[in-house]
C-alpha cells in the first residue's frame, strides 16, 4: 500500500512538472515549475529502489538520506516564500525569509550535517529502518521534521484564512488541500510517539503530507489560470 501510494504521489508530481513546461520556457512563473521538479524528486529519493541505486553511487552509508533532507531544506523554503506570497501573509514570508527564519533553517542544516556524521549509517537503508537506532539518530531524524514543519506552522495561518473566506470554489478546496498537507506535516513532529507496531503509518502520513501539497499547489495554479483567462475573456 505504502509503494503503491509513493508511486502514485511521484506519478502526480511529475505530470505537474511536465504541465508546467511550456509556461517555464515562456518565463511565466518558473518558481512553481522549479517546485514540482524539487518536490518530484525528493519522493523520488524517498523511494527504496531509487534510494538503493543512488546511495550505492555515493558509497552505501546512506549519504542518500543527508542529500535528501538538504533537498528538502530548499524545497520547503521556495514553497514557503511562494505560498506566503501569493496568499498575502507577509508576516508568514518574513518568518521563513528573514533573519530567523534563515537562522533556523542555517541551524537546523548544520545539525542535521553534524548529527548524521558522528552517526554510523553504514548499510543503505531507505528510512534508516534498518539502522542501529540511538540518540544522535532519533535527534537527526527529528531535524529532518523540524524545518518543514516549521515552514508549515508559519504558512498555516494564512491558508485557514484562505479557506474560510469568499471566494472561487476552486480556489478554496485547493487551499483547503494545501492546508490538509502543512497539517499533516505538523503532526509528523510527534512521529517518536507512534507505537513500534505502527511504525507504517509515518510513511502513510509523509506521502499523503506530499500528495496533498502537490494537489494543493497544482489547484491554486489552475485557479489563478482559470481566473486570468476569464478576466481576459470578459475585457
Amino acid at each position: 500500500m505504502i509503494t503503491v501510494l509513493a508511486w502514485a504521489t511521484l506519478l502526480v508530481c511529475v505530470t505537474l512538472t511536465a504541465i508546467r513546461i511550456p509556461s517555464a520556457v515562456r518565463g511565466e512563473n518558473r518558481m512553481m515549475f522549479v517546485l514540482f521538479a524539487l518536490i518530484s524528486l525528493d519522493l523520488l529519493l524517498s523511494i527504496e529502489g531509487p534510494y538503493m541505486l543512488f546511495d550505492g553511487w555515493l558509497g552505501n552509508f546512506n549519504l542518500c538520506n543527508l542529500l535528501l533532507r538538504f533537498l528538502l531544506y530548499g524545497t520547503f523554503l521556495l514553497m514557503g516564500i511562494k505560498v506566503a506570497r501569493a496568499f498575502g501573509s507577509p508576516g508568514g514570508e518574513r518568518a521563513i525569509r528573514g533573519p530567523i527564519g534563515l537562522a533556523v533553517l542555517g541551524g537546523t542544516a548544520v545539525l542535521t550535517a553534524a548529527f548524521f556524521f558522528s552517526t554510523d549509517t553504514s548499510g543503505s537503508s531507505v528510512g534508516l529502518d534498518a539502522l542501529t537506532w540511538g540518540p544522535s539518530l532519533e535527534v537527526y531524524a527529528a531535524l529532518g521534521r523540524f524545518y518543514p514543519g516549521y515552514v508549515a506552522a508559519c504558512l498555516l495561518p494564512g491558508m485557514w484564512r484562505s479557506v474560510r473566506n469568499p471566494g472561487p470554489v476552486l480556489l478554496r478546496a485547493a487551499s483547503a488541500t494545501l492546508f490538509l498537507g502543512l497539517g499533516l506535516l505538523i503532526v509528523s513532529q510527534v512521529f517518536p510517539l507512534i507505537p513500534l507496531s505502527n511504525t507504517w503509518l509515518r510513511p502513510l502520513i509523509n506521502y499523503s503530507a506530499a500528495l496533498a501539497a502537490a494537489l494543493g499547489l497544482g489547484g491554486i495554479w489552475l485557479s489563478k489560470t482559470v481566473a486570468s483567462r476569464t478576466r481576459r475573456a470578459v475585457t
